[in-house]
């Protein structure tokens, strides 16, 4: 096989795209739209997993990225995407692939999915490494008596809720762990103690998300956090980057900086609390190496950067800044043409890909706005959309499949918030730009200081882009959204109660960027402020734009037991958004002790069938 080590694709988009003005938000929009309608076409009609070699992985993502992009959950597509998770993820012990899984179904917020999750929660902390990582295999095999198990166990949700709210528990966890998954773990934890290989960081990285968002779910991780900060802060090399193969030295690729970014990010998260130490893990042998499907590491580096100081609500720590300093020296590197690339043409792209999606997790967890002193989603939103096929698909020719490539890229210009607890800790509703410039931190692990070398901030080959200006109702939403535990209802219950639209406007910012306990509460603020408002507002709430206008709408219609709405209820059970279909339903039952359905997850046919019965028996009521 010829390898072109010379500038690849993205670098030349990438110079192309810096002098150019930034891609507008219709645009970006139109594109969203395009790729959303091609990945909805591959799953149409129950269809779905193209996954070859990679199994379930590839429809797994396919779903993540349409729900980033606003699918309704009982679309078609999304009902096939979901029927063929849940079954693969019973017997799911690939890293990749079970990662994948656990984030779809915790970006699906379906309660009766949560012993699934805790199901591969506890099987991806068993498969850590000593050295903190993953290899390809998480765990063994699952067994056929195995799957029949889980299955038989788990179908039924027995989930007991927690007390706890995130933010003040300090392990973070709303949920016991299912009964039956317990005793999976147990058995795991004997059988399997843990992988021979220390894993390599892109497995890595996905092994960081899915240990992180499984923790809000019950499952015990903060040893296996313990571990991913030490392997992290450990293997950090002196240019601030990592290489792909565990602890291998060298310099190492812009992507492999942004999986030790990803690492560090959540012991940087948790660094005011103070978790029980991890139990000391038996030492295995390592192994070789394999090539990774989603990464091939670059075998040329692109040196040091100078420090950039960070004003995110949590300090940056040096290990961080030396980390965010050579990320940005790695991008600006691409910008202007100089990066050496292993690989280029098709290849190229889906790399590329991989990437651009990389570092937008690392962006939209920071709070960051800028990398290398350059608009990182501006420039990156204008490559993407370069690379858009006729048929709204991305990296239709390449080995990773157009499913793939088309769900980075959507991920990326969606801005998907995968970790949103997480990345709720770095934000700073006054500043959240990393800025360039010298910081006053001390050198990392190393005890080295980077030396300084041009940054997009300096070289007029690159010109950065303009940021949005923030508003104020948004600025307010994110206070609310960082609120500390102890302020937290009582700052709630204010834009509950205050008067003036733009205290709803506040509520559904927040409720889009919140998770579990908080956001269920601000859900419940939003309806409670509606059950003040008239019947003819009301009315119009529950065809707004906005899901959570609709829902919160729906709801407190049921709670001022106004039976004037039932036919805006009955309305909104064919409203295509799922959690507004469930808010109606319940409305309806509430108000006329009645339940003509539809059941949760029904098909777009099976919801307009409900409205009829629900149309039909109304008809024939007297107090109407």
């Amino acid at each position: 096989m010829r390898i072109l080590r010379t500038a690849g694709s993205l670098a030349a988009l990438l110079f192309a795209t810096s002098i150019a003005p930034a891609a507008d938000q219709k645009t970006i929009d139109a594109a969203v739209q395009r790729g959303t309608i091609f990945l909805k076409s591959r799953f149409k009609n129950g269809g779905g997993a193209f996954g070859g070699n990679h199994g379930i992985g590839p429809t797994a993502i396919s779903g993540i990225a349409l729900l980033a992009a606003k699918v309704p959950a009982n679309d078609p597509a999304l009902v096939a995407i979901t029927r063929a998770v849940r079954d693969a993820s019973y017997t799911e012990s690939q890293t990749y692939q079970l990662v994948l899984c656990l984030l779809f179904l915790d970006q699906l917020e379906d309660p009766a999915d949560v012993p699934l999750i805790q199901m591969l929660g506890v099987r991806l902390v068993a498969g850590q490494s000593r050295e903190g990582g993953w290899d390809y295999a998480c765990i063994p095999a699952v067994s056929g008596e195995m799957d029949q198990w889980l299955r038989a166990n788990l179908k039924a949700n027995q989930l007991v809720a927690g007390k706890n709210d995130p933010a003040s528990d300090p392990k973070g966890r709303t949920a016991k762990l299912h009964p039956s998954v317990e005793k999976y773990a147990a058995a795991l934890n004997q059988q399997f103690p843990g992988t021979k290989s220390p894993g390599d960081n892109s497995n890595t990285q996905f092994g960081v998300l899915g240990t992180w968002v499984c923790r809000k779910h019950g499952v015990p991780v903060e040893g296996a956090l313990d571990l991913l900060e030490k392997r992290f802060l450990a293997t950090q090399d002196q240019n601030g980057g990592w290489s792909y193969n565990y602890n291998a030295g060298g310099i190492g690729s812009a992507a492999m900086s942004c999986s030790g970014l990803l690492g560090l990010s959540t012991g940087i998260a948790r660094k005011d609390v103070k978790p029980p130490k991890s139990e000391p893990v038996k030492e295995t042998p390592s192994k070789g190496a394999k090539s990774d499907p989603f990464f091939t590491p670059s075998a040329s580096g692109e040196g040091p950067a100078r420090k950039e100081a960070n004003k995110s609500r949590i300090p940056m720590s040096p290990a961080a800044q030396r980390a965010f300093a050579c990320l940005g020296a790695q991008f600006t590197a691409k910008l202007r043409g100089t990066a050496m690339e292993p690989v280029a043409g098709e290849a190229a792209t889906e790399r590329d890909l991989y990437f651009l999606w990389s570092m937008e997790r690392v962006g939209v967890i920071f709070g960051v706005d800028k990398i290398g002193g350059v608009d990182w989603y501006a420039v990156g939103a204008d490559i993407i959309l370069k690379k858009q096929e006729m048929d709204g698909a991305w990296g239709g020719r390449t080995s990773y499949g157009p499913e793939v490539c088309t769900s980075f890229a959507l991920l990326f210009l969606c801005k998907a918030d995968l970790a949103r607890d997480l990345s709720s800790k770095f934000r700073n509703s006054k500043d959240n730009e990393l800025r360039a410039g010298s910081s006053g931190a001390a050198a990392g692990n190393s005890g080295d200081s980077a030396p300084p070398t041009k940054t997009a901030a300096t070289d007029p080959a690159i010109k950065p882009l303009p940021t949005p200006v923030e508003d104020e109702s948004t600025r307010l939403a994110n206070q609310l959204v960082q609120m500390p535990a102890a302020n937290w209802t009582k700052s709630l219950a204010k834009f509950r109660d205050a008067k003036g639209a733009e205290n709803t406007k506040i509520l559904v910012t927040a409720i889009h960027r919140l998770d579990g306990d908080r956001k269920k509460q601000a859900r419940e603020a939003l309806a409670e402020r509606f059950t003040r408002m008239s019947a003819e507002t009301l009315k119009a709430m529950m065809k707004a734009e906005d899901a959570e206008l609709r829902r919160g709408a729906a709801l407190a219609a049921a709670m001022k037991d106004d039976k004037a709405h039932i036919p805006d209820l009955i309305d909104r059970l064919t409203d295509g958004e799922e959690t507004v279909v469930r808010a109606a339903r319940a409305g309806l039952k509430s108000l006329t002790s009645q339940d003509f359905g539809p059941k949760n997850g029904a098909t777009n046919a099976e919801c307009k069938a409900a409205a009829a019965a629900w149309r039909a028996w109304w008809a024939k009521q007297p107090f109407k």
